[in-house]
């Protein structure tokens, strides 16, 4: 499991802001991530994925890339090796 998410690491950007989100990241778009941000605003600070920089919410890219690893079983479409059956993955 550490591969993938290191796999997964090197695919997100090092930190971005809400109005940046990067199409190819979780949830794809700034309207869906306001929205992820503010359900899970508290395990993402927990996280230390989610900071704040002056005024703006900056997400680290590392460590959010690993808070959505262990919650992979409860976002639809992520398409992730550790979760899918040995029948799915051949």
């Amino acid at each position: 499991m550490r591969s993938n998410t290191s796999i997964i690491v090197e695919k997100v950007p090092a930190s971005w802001d809400l109005e940046h989100w990067p199409a190819h990241v979780y949830p794809h778009t700034e309207g869906r991530a306001r929205y992820l941000l503010r359900a899970y605003r508290d395990e993402l600070l927990a996280a230390g994925a989610l900071t704040r920089v002056g005024r703006e919410l900056v997400v680290l890219g590392a460590r959010y890339a690993r808070w959505l690893e262990r919650r992979t079983a409860e976002v639809p479409g992520y398409a992730s090796n550790a979760t899918k059956s040995p029948q799915e993955a051949a």
